[in-house]
């Protein structure tokens, strides 16, 4: 690290995904670099799936303590994450509870089903609930004591801005200051609510012009594109895509590298995983014919993702040929959604941290017929950091 790195006024982004996080460094010096990175795990328990928060939270602590070798000024700090899982504080601020995880299939995976999934199950819980936060919005919470709810996260969370559990809404805006025990050395570094959804920071990092589509490709897929009526205009079969500021573009998703990600976890515990770069070559190699959805329920929160696919196959297959049937039944998926906008588009861009491949480029470019522009495979810490500079900024 030269000098001129560790003088540079830069920006951190905590970019939490539902597979793993990032704590990102940004200097107009510099750009964008990684600092840490870390899991986001969850926990199956006899009463169902949750986000293993205490964890989490020590994970984000520990990458925010080695900015300080990193740079002499954080000009700013914030996080986006996952939409729709929350936690639940008491009257005097305590966590209650780990958050439920959108994989526990009692009931439907948005934040108004879940609460009133509560409500039922746990109504005890629910009676000693005050507020509720979002993930993003709860990361806030330790880092500067703010109970301050993001609009996008709010805005898709299928709960009116005005329920009882929602305290002052924030959008773009300085919340606190960062006052934890453990970051003293960023004592009052200010915390931005910026881009909440790590979908929305995606697309303002990936930044689609008016007649652009964008793909968001990690642990799920969302391809969104500008839209400039109201809520109540947006196609049937799509949703909105609340950014910050109050605009929305139009958008749909589904299952993305999840089933890819999860046999990956077995085949690194069993020690069998050659990497990616030689997976996807090997998947490029390969003969199989055919496909998985990986839309497919038994997909979604399976005991052993591997045991799940390999029953989708019906026969013995290597982890390439696996990577390769999913990768394809995603790519098809994926080309249906952009052909359902219904427009033909000046450019498709994709971004996420699947963008770098080129077996998944090749297998898109195939399924679009069209040729992919490549962004930015960190667009949600890069659309994360440039909200920051413009609250930062005033503009």
């Amino acid at each position: 690290m030269t000098q001129n790195e560790k003088t540079a006024a830069a920006y951190a982004a905590i970019d939490l995904g539902a597979t793993s996080g990032r704590i990102m460094l940004y200097s107009t010096r510099n750009g964008l670099r990684e600092v840490h990175r870390f899991p986001t795990p969850m926990l199956r328990t006899e009463e169902g799936v949750f986000w293993d928060f205490p964890t989490l939270r020590d994970s984000v602590l520990e990458g925010l303590k080695k900015l300080s070798a990193r740079a002499n000024r954080i000009v700013s700090i914030s996080c986006d994450s996952w939409a729709q899982d929350f936690g639940m504080l008491d009257a005097d601020g305590k966590l209650l509870k780990n958050p439920f995880s959108y994989r526990d299939t009692s009931c439907e995976i948005h934040t108004r089903p879940r609460l009133e999934f509560i409500s039922r199950k746990y109504p005890e819980l629910r009676a000693r609930a005050a507020h509720i936060l979002h993930i993003a919005d709860l990361v806030h919470y330790v880092l500067c004591g703010a109970i301050r709810p993001n609009y996008s996260l709010i805005a898709i969370s299928r709960l009116e801005e005005t329920h009882p559990l929602f305290a002052k809404i924030a959008d773009c805006e300085v919340i606190g200051e960062v006052n934890h025990p453990e970051l003293k050395e960023l004592w009052g570094v200010p915390v931005v609510s910026g881009a909440g959804h790590d979908t929305a920071a995606a697309y303002c990092g990936g930044a689609p012009g008016p007649n652009d589509a964008l793909i968001s490709l990690g642990t799920w897929y969302m391809a969104a594109s500008p839209w400039s009526k109201g809520v109540e205009e947006i196609p049937q079969g799509f949703g909105p895509l609340p950014l910050p500021g109050r605009v929305l573009a139009r958008t749909f998703g589904g299952m993305g590298m999840w089933p890819v990600q999860q046999c990956v976890r077995i085949w690194r515990e069993r020690g069998t995983f050659p990497g990616y770069k030689r997976l996807d070559a090997e998947s490029e190699a390969s003969a199989m014919q055919g496909m998985v959805d990986p839309e497919d329920k038994s997909l979604f929160s399976p005991d052993n993702m591997e045991k799940a696919v390999l029953a989708l196959i019906g026969h013995d297959a290597t982890p390439a040929e696996m990577s390769l049937l999913l990768t394809r039944g995603l790519a098809k998926n994926i080309a249906q959604t952009i052909r359902n906008f219904g427009q033909e588009f000046d450019r498709v861009i994709l971004v996420g941290g699947a963008s770098g491949s080129p077996f998944i480029q090749r297998l898109l470019t195939e399924a679009l017929q069209r040729p992919l522009t490549i962004g930015d495979s960190e667009a949600s810490a890069m659309g994360n950091i440039l909200i920051q500079q413009r609250v930062m900024e005033g503009k």
